[in-house]
C-alpha cells in the first residue's frame, strides 16, 4: 500500500447521499509526503436537501446554489481514486455510497475502489470498555486528535487521517491486512429527493383538496385539471408506494375524461388507507386536510351554499381544532355569513379572498419594521443571509435584539426565512406562523414579516 486517500462526505440529503461538500487528502503511506493539493470542495447536489442533513452539517441550499456540479468536480479529482486506497470512518457505507450514487447519477464510469474503514479498525482494536461508542468524535478525544470542525468534511478527512495513523502505530497494525474492495450496491434507483413530512403533507392536503372538490357532489372541469396537474406534479415520485397507488387511481378515473362521484370516493379511500397509518399527529393531520378542503372549494373561483353549509359541518365535526389557525378564523366567517343561510355573491367573494389569505398567512400578514433594538425576535425557516440561521440571530444581536427560541406573547417580530423550510406542517407556513397568528386572535401583536422584507426595512 503507497498510495492513500482520506475522504469524507457531507451529503444534502440521505435518500440520493447527493454530495453538498467533500474533504480529500492524498499522501504517499510510507512517507507520509503528499501526492495531490489537499481539497475541501463545497458543490451544488443538484437536488432537494435533508433538514436533518442541515442540521448536522450547517450547509444549505443557497449557500452552495454557485458552487460547482459534481461532474465538474470530479474530473479533477478523479487521480485521487485511481490506484489508491481509500480510508475513511464508516466509508463504506457513507463516503463511497455516497461516491458511487453521485457517479452513477451523472452516468459516470465508476472506478475499482478500495477502502479501509477506520471504524471496523477500532472496533477490532480499541477496547470496548475504554470508550462509549466509536464515533469518529470520540475515537479522537480518546487518542487527544484535534477536529477542527466536526462535519466538516474536509476537517473529518484530516481527522480520519491522524486517527487511522494514531491506531496503526499503538496497535502496531499492518494496513495492507485490512484494504478491502468495495462493492457498489444497486445504484440504479435514484428519484428527484423529497422529505417524508413534505411527502405526507402533500398527500393529505390533497385529500382535503378532493374532499372539498366532492361537497357539492358536482366535479367541474377546473377541478378535473387540479386532479390532473397534480398528478403531473408528482410523478416523478412514483417509487413512493403511496404516491404510485394514487397516481394509479387518478390514471383509471381519468380514462373517460369524466370523473363521477364513485371515482372522487375511490381516490379519497386510497389515500385515507395512507393518512390512517400516518405517525403525524391528528392536529397536524387534520389542519393539513382543512388547507386542503379550503383550497378545494376556491379552485372554480365560486363558493356555493351547499359548499358553505358542508365546510361549517366540517368544522363543527372538527370541533377539537379550535384554537389552532386557521380552523377558528374559518368558522366564525362560516358561521356568519350562513346567519342566513344563504350565501350571497358578496359573501362569496369575501370568503374566497379571505380562504386566500389563510392559506398564506405570511404574505397577508407581512409588516414593516424600522428597528430591532430592544425587540423580541423568533426566526422560522431556512434563512438566505449568509447561508444560516446562527448569522441572522449575530446580526440582530449586534442591533440590540433579543431571540426568542420559540414564538411568545411577548414576541415583537416573527421573521420567515426565504429558503423556506421542508419541514412546515402547512405548506407555505410553519408552527411557529400558526403559533403567532394563535396569539394574535387572543390580543397579542406579533408582527410577520419575510426575510427579504426584514432585510429591507431595517435600518
Amino acid at each position: 500500500m503507497e498510495k492513500v486517500t482520506y475522504f469524507d462526505v457531507e451529503y444534502a440529503n440521505s435518500r440520493n447521499k447527493a454530495i453538498c461538500q467533500l474533504g480529500i487528502v492524498c499522501e504517499n503511506y510510507n512517507d507520509h509526503e503528499p501526492y495531490y493539493p489537499e481539497l475541501d470542495i463545497y458543490i451544488n447536489p443538484e437536488d432537494g436537501f435533508d433538514a436533518n442533513c442541515i442540521r448536522v452539517h450547517g450547509i444549505t441550499a443557497s449557500k452552495v446554489a454557485h458552487e460547482p456540479a459534481f461532474p465538474e468536480v470530479w474530473k479533477d479529482i478523479e487521480k485521487y481514486f485511481t490506484n489508491a486506497v481509500v480510508i475513511g470512518h464508516n466509508v463504506a457505507s457513507s463516503d463511497l455510497d455516497a461516491l458511487v450514487k453521485n457517479l452513477s447519477k451523472y452516468h459516470l464510469d465508476i472506478p475499482e475502489l478500495y477502502y479501509i474503514c477506520t471504524y471496523d479498525l477500532a472496533r477490532k482494536f480499541v477496547p470496548s470498555f475504554a470508550v462509549p461508542n466509536y464515533s469518529l468524535s470520540t475515537l479522537c478525544e480518546y487518542f487527544e486528535i484535534d477536529i477542527d470542525s466536526e462535519h466538516n468534511a474536509f476537517d473529518d478527512a484530516c481527522a480520519c487521517s491522524d486517527l487511522f495513523n494514531a491506531m496503526v502505530e499503538a496497535y502496531g497494525i499492518d494496513a495492507d491486512d485490512f484494504v478491502q474492495k468495495y462493492h457498489p450496491h444497486n445504484t440504479a434507483i435514484r428519484t428527484p429527493y423529497i422529505d417524508a413530512a413534505v411527502l405526507r403533507k402533500t398527500i393529505s392536503e390533497f385529500y382535503g383538496v378532493v374532499r372539498g372538490f366532492s361537497i357539492d357532489n358536482v366535479i367541474n372541469q377546473d377541478e378535473m385539471d387540479f386532479i390532473t396537474d397534480w398528478k403531473n406534479s408528482n410523478i416523478q415520485y412514483s417509487d413512493h408506494k403511496e404516491v404510485s397507488d394514487i397516481l394509479s387511481v387518478i390514471d383509471s378515473i381519468l380514462d373517460d375524461n369524466v370523473i363521477t362521484l364513485e371515482e372522487i370516493a375511490r381516490l379519497q379511500r386510497c389515500m385515507k388507507e395512507y393518512l390512517d397509518d400516518m405517525s403525524t399527529s391528528p392536529v397536524t393531520l387534520a389542519t393539513q386536510i382543512l388547507d386542503g378542503i379550503l383550497k378545494g372549494i376556491t379552485v372554480d373561483g365560486e363558493i356555493t351554499d351547499e359548499e358553505c353549509k358542508s365546510l361549517r359541518q366540517w368544522l363543527y365535526d372538527n370541533i377539537y381544532l379550535s384554537d389552532h389557525f386557521p380552523f377558528n378564523k374559518a368558522l366564525e366567517i362560516v358561521d356568519k355569513i350562513l346567519e342566513d343561510s344563504v350565501v350571497t355573491k358578496e359573501e362569496a367573494e369575501y370568503l374566497t379572498s379571505v380562504i386566500c389569505d389563510m392559506l398564506n398567512p405570511v404574505e397577508a400578514l407581512k409588516s414593516e419594521i424600522y428597528s430591532v433594538e430592544g425587540k423580541h425576535i423568533c426566526l422560522s425557516g431556512n434563512f438566505e443571509f449568509k447561508g444560516q440561521k446562527p448569522a441572522v440571530e449575530k446580526f440582530i444581536i449586534e442591533r440590540g435584539g433579543i431571540i426568542d427560541s420559540n414564538v411568545k406573547k411577548t414576541t415583537d417580530y416573527l421573521v420567515i426565512g426565504a429558503c423556506g423550510c421542508q419541514e412546515y406542517s402547512n405548506g407555505t407556513y410553519g408552527t411557529k406562523v400558526k403559533k403567532a397568528i394563535e396569539y394574535n386572535d387572543k390580543g397579542c401583536n406579533i408582527q410577520i414579516i419575510k426575510e427579504t422584507d426584514f432585510f429591507a426595512n431595517i435600518k
